[in-house]
């Protein structure tokens, strides 16, 4: 992704701002996982690249980040997905200096402890 300033242009890899966001995200406690979309899967097994579940824009240097995500079970969704923002934004800004306009969250699901049922259930 080319970005422009005082300078002249400045590259950053597609897949290095794709690991910032990645490694933003899963530090959040709450979060299970970044999960790829439909449309993503698809173009995997026809040979083509993807940022598994993660979109970046760029809009006159300024970011627009989709992110999907799956949550764990017991977790807040609205306080996980603030958490992600707020992470990202952080780290995004301060490793890049990028100014992110948008970060969007789409929880995609939950993720159940299966382990957690299994000691619910009354024999």
């Amino acid at each position: 992704m080319a970005f422009t300033n005082n300078n002249g242009v400045v590259q950053i890899a597609d897949d290095v701002l794709v690991a910032i966001v990645q490694t933003a995200t899963m530090e959040i406690d709450g979060v299970h996982s970044i999960i790829s979309t439909l449309a993503s899967e698809i173009m995997e097994k026809l040979g083509k690249k993807t940022n598994k579940g993660i979109n970046i824009f760029n809009n006159n240097n300024k970011l627009t980040i989709n992110i999907n995500l799956s949550i764990k079970q017991n977790y807040k969704i609205l306080e996980v997905a603030q958490n992600v923002q707020n992470k990202v934004k952080s780290a995004m800004e301060s490793m890049t200096g990028l100014e992110i306009d948008k970060i969007n969250i789409n929880v995609v699901s939950i993720e159940i402890d299966k382990n957690k049922n299994k000691e619910n259930k009354v024999n």
